[in-house]
């Protein structure tokens, strides 16, 4: 526990927070309590209203989805990036009661990807040194929010008409709703339209038909082209100009160092270096002799002279 924003040299007493919602489902939380006032930061309340309930895996909201009838729970899965803010963000809050305010808001249980939920034990960093004599091998009374419990069955796992996100083979990622379980496996119901298949089809007959390209490295390419390679960077990507009290994008963006994304038949990225293919080069050529790139050569050149002197 931290004090005056240093660790504590003292014994430290600390409140454990018992879960009154572990073991319910999120759809039943979010029915309840979205929507409606609650109060939040404790120990120093502030009232505040409930939008929205979310685990490691989805946000519940109340939406209406036919007008003039109740407001529903309708889960939608986080984004990509969502995932790891929400992990984050959970983690962030945790240690925040524990070292703060001395509060254990929860067990550090992991669920493996049988279901079972076993002890998640920190690592070698916070090893500790024990006297054998003093150590206890079993208690009388164990806390039950760090019992380990085995495989639920598929049924209570995955009740009837449980929505979740079908990763077969042919059908991935797509929407889907459990009809029935047995003790090994399930039976759902696929959201899947056949105009879906028509275009995904359509799309690896365009993927297929493609020419294939020749790519350049971004120096071969700089040079064929007639600028230099830290230019070639800069308009290949989002140029952000001011002008009129606000910015402009004067970049072709057709690579994106930060995210890893790539234009397909423009760009890829072989290890640390990006390469072009001819269709680009001559894509920056067409640039090159155009109105914008005679405004933003000088500007260009302003901004690499300064680049150099850092």
């Amino acid at each position: 526990m931290y004090t005056v924003r240093s660790e504590s040299r003292n014994k430290s007493m600390a409140v454990h927070i018992q879960n009154a919602h572990e073991n319910r489902k999120v759809e039943d939380i979010a029915q309840e309590m979205v929507g409606k006032r609650t109060f939040i930061g404790w120990p120093f309340l502030q009232e505040g209203l409930v939008t929205a309930v979310s685990d490691s895996l989805f946000k519940y909201e109340k939406l209406v989805l036919v007008p003039g009838t109740l407001a529903k729970v309708v889960s939608n899965p986080h984004s990509h990036q969502s995932l790891s803010h929400w992990k984050g963000k959970a983690e962030r809050i945790e240690t925040l009661y524990s070292k703060r305010c001395g509060v254990i808001t929860g067990a550090r249980l992991k669920r493996l990807e049988s279901g079972a939920l076993v002890k998640d034990y920190e690592g070698p960093e916070k090893e500790l040194e024990q006297a054998v004599q003093m150590v206890i091998s079993e208690v009388a009374s164990e806390d039950p929010r760090f019992i380990e419990k085995d495989v639920p069955p598929l049924s209570e796992e995955f009740p009837d008409g449980t929505n979740i996100f079908f990763l077969g083979e042919h059908a991935y990622d797509v929407a889907a709703q459990v009809s029935s379980t047995t003790d090994s496996a399930l039976s759902v119901v696929l959201a899947f339209f056949l105009s879906d298949k028509t275009e995904n089809n359509k799309f690896k007959i365009i993927v297929d038909s493609r020419i294939s390209q020749h790519y350049l490295p971004s120096f071969k390419a700089a040079s064929t082209i007639g600028m230099s390679p830290r230019a070639l960077s800069k308009i290949t990507s989002s140029f952000m100009v001011p002008s009129d009290h606000r910015k402009n994008n004067l970049g072709l963006s057709i690579k994106f160092e930060a995210k890893g994304l790539k234009v397909i038949d423009y760009s890829r990225k072989a290890g640390r270096y990006w390469e072009f293919s001819e269709k680009a080069v001559d894509l920056i050529r067409e640039y090159k002799v155009g109105p914008i790139w005679l405004a933003l050569r000088t500007f260009l050149t302003f901004t690499l002279m300064l680049g150099s002197r850092k």
